[in-house]
């Protein structure tokens, strides 16, 4: 009897709850809608939405564990491997054909299924299992069951386990494209990427309509840094789906990392227009900003005018036999204009008007370089900033990145002087009259300086990227001399625009030698008394969460004899969480960074010992690593609580 058609429901990415293999199964409604709901549970994951801060400095995102320390080409662009998983509404039914087992899964078969589903959720793993190898008991030669245990066991990372039960399903069911998938999903995971290209070309064989298959076998090659391949598969995802978001989004990221950038910008255009919240990320915006093309004003329809063109002129991917070795396109770009330079320097001069009007001292215009390379002779600097009758003294400062700011309580009173600016999260504690405290700035961006006790106390500080910036005068004008030519993103501030005003007046300033004007013309509803805080959504709990999460993969893959990996490991738990993340800067502000380092140093131990680095390295188990880990996180949490009590303190304990 031919059974209806299964619906394939897998998400490409990892750092959220793994989906479930979920199989129409020919059982009476009841129970099918039970299963469905344990299915439809592993299916339950959250997708942050980019939050675009063009002051921001770049922030590099989850990549493949192999390619932390690999160079991108320019633009910056960081492969998203480990990104905010599609939304489900992308993963239509395909409507393979495929034919399902005529097993016919017993109540109770489905009742130990529903249980171990549940138990998975619970992240009750062991007892999911149990219930799981019941259901195989009862129903040994159905495809669906071991298929499914396979799936939970890839939501523990415990891929031998997986990949029995997969082999074990496709051995009662040879030619089912959905276990196929679905255990080449698991190997993906596992970064066993041969094994995995295997199992998705099989996939598109089996099931040439389904789009994921050929999305899975793009990201794949691109695992494997064939970004030719990648191109050439992911093409054929978004001629199969137009629709599906991460397909425009990874192919952009697939063309810009062989320096397609002409041909990867209508893509990144086409994602955003599909979903903006997920894809109008902060280095897209610069690198859209780079060509010329970012216009967060334009119509959608231009969008897909362009994305349609750029499909027109290339040639039917699928069908490419070979890459033509050639000079790389993008030589040319924008972002390079700087260097057909026709003096070393530029004079760069303009007006800036926010409504038309004068901005006021506080405005602030600065070149920031697109390659984000530091300019010629960058300085630092060491700036005081006082607290004098109840205020800060003086009340908005710039500062370059690197630089250190003296704070002076000048009162007879106790000042808490914090900041929850993004990026800049910090609370000096409390500061008695006479008493001072210094603290480095090294991420740019606006500060809103205040005080715990007295709430009328606000102050800003702006850390700029490099030497590059001025202040309009009392006309507006402001001028650069002596700039290197070079490309540049111009961006004006004020204390009253908001993120937003800032963003939708970004310029691209590529330098040559010829003098250049530049004018803002801004408009903003806000007050010109507001000031705009940028608030850090930072939660340093799931901080030390994704150390732990990553010290005992990286332990895990020592122990299997995978030495690189776990070294790759640990080195993403220092440099991507603990110090991408926040944490590293936050403990140095608030407390020392005495403190700060001293923790990265007992992070950096587990690595030198992984590395075969030092005596202890000699006689390292598993064991022994796992207790320097479990001191480290524990350690890690102690100052996760005392830094959040700093930053939130109760008034009345300060007095």
């Amino acid at each position: 009897m031919k059974k209806k058609n299964p619906q394939f429901r897998e998400t490409p990415h990892s750092n959220s709850k793994e989906i479930g293999l979920a199989k129409r199964i020919a059982v009476p409604a009841f129970w099918t809608a039970l299963v469905l709901v344990g299915l439809w549970s592993l299916m339950n994951f959250s997708t942050q939405g980019a939050k675009l801060e063009p002051y921001s400095e770049f922030k590099k995102t989850s990549a493949p564990v192999e390619k932390i320390a690999d160079k991108a080409p320019e633009p910056k662009l960081e492969r998203f491997a480990q990104a905010s998983p599609p939304d489900l509404s992308d993963m239509a039914d395909p409507n393979p054909e495929l034919k399902q087992s005529d097993d016919r899964l017993s109540r109770e078969t489905m009742e130990h299924i529903q249980k171990g589903m549940q138990l998975v959720e619970q992240g009750k793993y062991n007892s999911a299992d149990l219930e799981f190898e019941k259901a195989t008991k009862l129903s040994p030669k159905a495809s669906e069951v071991y298929a499914l245990w396979g799936t939970a066991l890839r939501v523990q990372e415990k891929y031998k386990g997986a990949n029995r039960q997969f082999a074990k399903a496709l051995e009662l069911a040879p030619n089912d494209a959905e276990i196929i998938f679905n255990w080449g999903v698991s190997r993906f995971r596992e970064q066993a990427t041969d094994e995995a290209i295997k199992l998705f070309h099989k996939t598109v064989k089996l099931s040439p309509s389904y789009h994921m298959g050929w999305y899975y076998l793009g990201k794949a090659y691109g695992q494997k840094e064939k970004y030719a391949e990648e191109e050439k598969y992911l093409t054929k995802v978004t001629q199969l789906q137009p629709e599906f978001g991460w397909g425009h989004f990874d192919l952009g990221l697939a063309l810009s990392l062989q320096k397609k950038f002409d041909q990867a910008a209508p893509h990144f255009e086409r994602a955003i227009e599909i979903d903006k919240k997920q894809f109008e990320k902060p280095f897209v915006v610069q690198f859209l900003t780079a060509l010329g093309r970012y216009n967060p004003s334009a119509p959608k329809e231009e969008a897909k005018k362009e994305t349609k063109k750029e499909e027109k002129k290339k040639p039917e991917p699928v069908k490419e036999a070979k890459v033509e070795e050639k000079k790389p396109e993008g030589s040319d770009h924008k972002m390079d204009e700087g260097s057909k330079a026709k003096k070393a320097t530029t004079h760069v001069t303009g007006k800036m008007l926010i409504n038309g009007k004068v901005p006021g001292p506080s405005a602030l215009v600065f070149l920031e370089t697109k390659t984000k390379m530091k300019v010629p002779n960058q300085k630092t600097l060491r700036v005081k900033i006082d607290q004098s009758d109840l205020q800060f003294v003086p009340k908005h400062t710039v500062i370059p990145v690197g630089s250190v700011v003296e704070f002076f309580n000048q009162d007879t009173e106790v000042h808490n002087i914090y900041s929850k600016s993004m990026n800049n999260q910090f609370n000096l504690g409390a500061m008695s009259a006479g008493a001072g405290k210094a603290i480095s700035l090294h991420q740019a961006g606006p500060i809103v300086l205040r005080c715990n006790l007295h709430k009328d106390m606000v102050g800003t500080i702006f850390v700029v990227p490099n030497g590059y910036y001025t202040q309009p005068d009392e006309q507006g004008n402001f001028n650069f001399k002596d700039v290197k030519s070079a490309g540049y993103i111009m961006q004006a501030w004020a204390p009253h625009l908001a993120p937003g005003d800032v963003e939708a007046n970004l310029k691209s300033a590529d330098l040559n030698g010829d003098d250049k004007t530049i004018n803002f013309e801004i408009k903003t509803a806000s007050n010109p008394a507001e000031i705009h805080d940028m608030v850090d959504p930072t939660d340093y709990n799931a901080i030390v969460d994704d150390i732990a999460v990553q010290l005992e993969q990286a332990i895990k893959d020592w122990e299997g004899g995978k030495k690189y990996v776990s070294r790759k490991r640990v080195l993403m738990a220092i440099t991507k969480h603990y110090d991408g993340g926040g944490l590293k800067g936050a403990l140095a502000k608030s407390f020392s960074e005495k403190r700060s380092k001293g923790l990265e140093d007992k992070l950096d131990d587990i690595r030198k010992i992984i590395s075969g680095i030092g005596s202890e390295a000699k006689t390292a188990t598993g064991e022994s690593l796992r207790q320097k880990a479990a001191f480290a996180v524990a350690q890690l949490r102690n100052n996760v609580i005392e830094l959040e009590a700093r930053l939130n303190p109760d008034p009345r304990e300060l007095k």
